[in-house]
């Protein structure tokens, strides 16, 4: 598998449903490095994105090991389980003989242990690569290991305005892979009027978006952001000529103040 860019083109719920949409960006993407597509039911993007991927690749000589496309299992899922079964149809409609990863989407924990378990037969029987969990916090985390469950990837919503360095700590020390969804926080005013994000981007010649992802990236984790614009996935494409220095990383996690585009209690009562 060709190496990635370390970004995941992520197809969320406000994105296009349209497939000439997504093909564009899609195509885009993979032009330019991401190999990485990140999707979810209640997106209703998985079979689209799907196509537009695999339809991309094809034109661009790629083969299925050189992408990865990860989607994810809903609450109403947990809730119905046969997840196994469901995946399988859900394998059949993507067009897929496998799943790169899969995902618990929102840990309704009353179901979070068989589904889990679910997705343990699923790796098993060689449907998906990896399989992970999103949306926790740090003491669920540390209930989880004491149960032995340890996610391959954990994705949260992470940003300069909500660090999270509490999870960002428990993943190096237990070998998970970190993705950050909302990784620019819809360009909150606190970051695109930002004075020190605006210095930064001066001295690297660089825009805030770009400032913010390669802070997402100097500090471990994956983000996942999405663009209807090819010109903007080429620029967040190419990140890999600069670092920033850790009095910088420093700087940018000072803008934290606890914000939460979503809040997981909404989902996930008594969260």
């Amino acid at each position: 598998m060709k190496e990635s860019k370390p970004v995941i083109f992520g197809s969320g719920a406000s994105s296009s449903k349209d497939f000439k949409s997504l093909y564009i960006n899609c195509h885009a993407a993979l032009t330019n490095g991401i190999t990485r597509f990140d999707t979810a039911p209640s997106y209703a993007t998985e079979e689209v994105l799907s196509q537009a991927v695999q339809q991309s690749a094809n034109e661009l000589g790629l083969k299925r090991s050189d992408y990865q496309i990860q989607t994810k299992i809903d609450p109403i899922q947990m809730y119905n389980g046969k997840v196994v079964e469901y995946f399988k149809r859900k394998l059949e409609t993507m067009r897929l003989d496998y799943i790169d990863s899969l995902l618990i989407h929102w840990p309704v924990l009353k179901y979070l242990n068989p589904t889990w378990e679910e997705l343990v037969m699923l790796k098993e029987q060689g449907l998906t690569r990896k399989i992970g969990i999103c949306n926790l916090r740090i003491n669920h985390l540390q209930e989880l290991k004491v149960a032995h469950i340890i996610p391959e990837i954990l994705q949260i919503e992470r940003h300069p305005l909500n660090i999270f360095d509490k999870e960002v700590l428990f993943c190096k020390e237990n070998d998970i892979v970190l993705q950050d969804y909302s990784p620019l926080c819809k360009m909150h005013p606190k970051l695109k009027e930002s004075v020190l994000l605006r210095a930064l981007a001066d001295k690297y010649q660089k825009d805030i978006g770009q400032i913010i992802l390669k802070w997402h990236i100097n500090t471990g984790a994956i983000p996942i952001f999405t663009s209807t614009k090819p010109q903007r996935i080429s620029l967040y494409a190419h990140l890999d000529d600069f670092d920033l220095e850790e009095f910088e990383l420093s700087i940018i996690s000072s803008l934290n103040d606890n914000y939460k585009l979503y809040l997981e209690s909404l989902v996930c009562p008594g969260f």
